[in-house]
């Protein structure tokens, strides 16, 4: 008699603090959230995220948890505890999934990192160092996560004194995987070369980490119950990192997603979390207003139709009506603003550009807009100030990227077929994962294929150079390509193929603060090769005229104009020497998201 195999569920649960442990007496702080089952060594070390706890102060290694061990299934996880180093191991692994989780929803693909030194996971290290920090380190591929005493005399609801970790924070854990993920999406969006640039990384991360806090149902549920539905009071779901905002005498939380509109805020402020604040409250506005649209005919017949809701407890069933509406239209909104990472230019990214690819991005996928979510975007950013450069007006129509109008000739595509079996290959193998050496094996198979098409790739933008707004005369390069799969509106599956060029003029690189000069190219086309959107960011060319050389200009005076300003605001320049002050921009992004994070502010 044969013997049927058992296979493993699909998801595993583990528990996590949902917002921070500092309101772990507030019910429902301690949550079970699922993530997608796969093998796992201890560590946890799994296909994409590889925790790691060595504690750099004390300079030892912790137990690693083993989450396939027989006592820590049968409870669905550790316990959340504050003293146990194997539950942070377990919260980081956990939220880092469901972060990545979200993005491969919203993408329709697979997300993967750069390896390091043949490691193919981000390292995590939740007690990396003694300090009231957190930041993503792209040249290794890790995250480090800071511990810290509360302070003496101000720690809010902490004791003074106390151990507080950075890697118990929700918030903190899901901003900083959001910084991993978007470098590995654009890896120029490092490179400060407008006010907006670092700003757009620390206010994307922000939305990222706030919108999860909608999918924790019983916090949601118990928010709406004791305060009712209007979202934009100062409650945990709209506050970022509270314990560390009190534990290092903040007296508040982090950030918050609140703001008062004020269009003279995007003209002035240039500290990048400050200035992310508000593309922050711009989406969240839009959220908000999108959400309250969406519950007034529940609201008017759970009121008998005054609008007024009683005092006291709200009924169980309208609260439940409500938090699944606010829950439904939170996750579309995150999915919107992941999803417009396709229709963005692979360099000098502006809200402008983001707020255009938001736009065409669900456009695409929705051109009715039964939500409203578009229009309620549009407003967020207007009352804000946020213009985008080469627009008639704030009409939808206008704000969507141009479709291309002359016909190019059909990316070549003789490769693709093959390229698109061996993609699935490997998201099966990343699946059955077990070990370093069977991904090296995958992928060295796809190489040779790989390298074919990317010279077809740079070939074809060569002879197409003008009508991607490249520079024949310049060397370009293949940033990379990918196929992008969803569901369109008359529920065909769609399939397309992103593909991302740059370039770069070094000749006024000093003026720049040691920056390159760089432009670049993203197209859209069809799995048959028909090109359907080229999103770029023109250098300055002698081939160039019109309206791309006077944008290629105007982001040259501009980058050079915020080098200058950098180096007015920098302490440094009062006694640095020559090399750094012709270099000083360039030392900024080769500091990275530790030098954002000095603060962590």
């Amino acid at each position: 008699m044969s013997i049927r195999r058992i296979s493993l569920p699909p998801r595993r649960p583990l528990k996590i603090f949902a917002l921070d442990p500092m309101l772990g007496r507030v019910a429902g702080n301690s949550i079970s959230i699922d993530v997608a089952t796969e093998p796992l060594r201890p560590g946890p070390v799994g296909s994409r995220i590889s925790v790691v706890d060595y504690d750099g102060e004390r300079r030892t290694y912790y137990e690693p948890i083993n989450l396939n061990s027989a006592d820590i299934l049968m409870q669905g996880g550790l316990d959340p505890s504050e003293a146990d180093p194997r539950f942070h191991q377990q919260m980081v692994y956990a939220v880092a999934m469901k972060v990545i989780e979200n993005f491969e929803r919203a993408l329709g693909r697979k997300i993967t990192f750069r390896p390091y030194r043949k490691r193919p996971q981000l390292m995590l290290l939740p007690h990396a160092f003694r300090g009231a920090n957190a930041y993503y380190d792209r040249q290794h591929q890790r995250i480090l996560f800071g511990y810290f005493q509360a302070d003496q005399s101000d720690p809010g609801p902490n004791l003074p004194g106390q151990n507080v970790f950075t890697c118990l924070s929700h918030d903190i854990i899901a901003h900083e995987m959001t910084h991993a993920i978007v470098d590995s999406l654009r890896e120029h969006f490092i490179e400060p070369s407008n006010r907006d640039v670092w700003a757009f990384h620390e206010g994307f991360s922000d939305i990222v980490a706030i919108f999860q806090h909608f999918s924790f149902a019983d916090i949601l549920l118990d928010q709406i119950q004791s305060r009712g539905p209007d979202l934009r009071s100062p409650t945990p779901l709209v506050s970022l990192a509270q314990q560390f905002g009190y534990a290092t005498g903040k007296g508040d939380a982090l950030r918050s997603a609140i703001d008062l509109p004020d269009p003279r805020l995007y003209q002035q402020v240039t500290e990048p979390h400050d200035r992310g604040s508000i593309l922050v409250a711009a989406v969240f506005d839009a959220f908000f207003n999108t959400y309250q649209r969406r519950i007034r005919d529940v609201i008017r017949i759970g009121t008998g139709g005054t609008g007024r809701l009683p005092e006291g407890d709200l009924h169980p069933d309208l609260v439940k009506v409500v938090s699944d509406e606010a829950s439904k239209t939170a996750q579309g909104m995150l999915s919107m603003c992941i999803r417009a990472f396709e229709y963005l230019p692979p360099v000098d990214i502006t809200y402008g550009d983001y707020l255009r690819a938001l736009v065409t991005a669900d456009y695409e996928l929705s051109p009715q807009d039964p939500r409203g979510l578009r229009g309620a975007l549009i407003e967020a950013f207007r009352v804000r100030g946020i213009f985008p450069r080469g627009v008639s007006s704030l009409a939808e129509e206008s704000l969507l990227w141009p479709r291309v109008e002359r016909e190019l000739p059909p990316f070549p595509t003789d490769l693709l077929g093959k390229l698109f079996v061996r993609d699935v290959t490997v998201a099966q193998k990343f699946r059955d994962f077990d070990g370093i050496g069977q991904i090296d094996a995958i992928n060295k198979a796809k190489k040779v294929d790989q390298r074919i098409f990317v010279r077809q790739l740079r070939e074809y933008a060569k002879a197409n150079a003008a009508a991607l707004a490249l520079d024949p005369d310049r060397e370009l390069r293949v940033l990379g390509f990918h196929f992008v799969f969803r569901v369109a509106s008359d529920g065909q599956l769609l399939i397309e193929l992103v593909v991302q060029f740059d370039q770069f003029d070094d000749s006024e690189q000093e003026e720049l603060g040691g920056l390159l000069f760089r432009g670049g190219t993203t197209v859209i086309a069809s799995a048959e090769g028909t090109v359907r959107y080229v999103i770029a960011k023109p250098l300055r060319s002698a081939h160039g005229a019109g309206a791309a050389q006077r944008d290629a200009e105007t982001r040259f005076q501009q980058q050079r104009e915020f080098a200058i300003h950098c180096s007015l605001e920098d302490p440094h320049f009062a006694w640095c020497k020559d090399m750094y002050a012709k270099n000083h921009m360039a030392e900024a992004a080769k500091a990275g998201f530790a030098a954002i994070h000095r603060s962590i502010r």
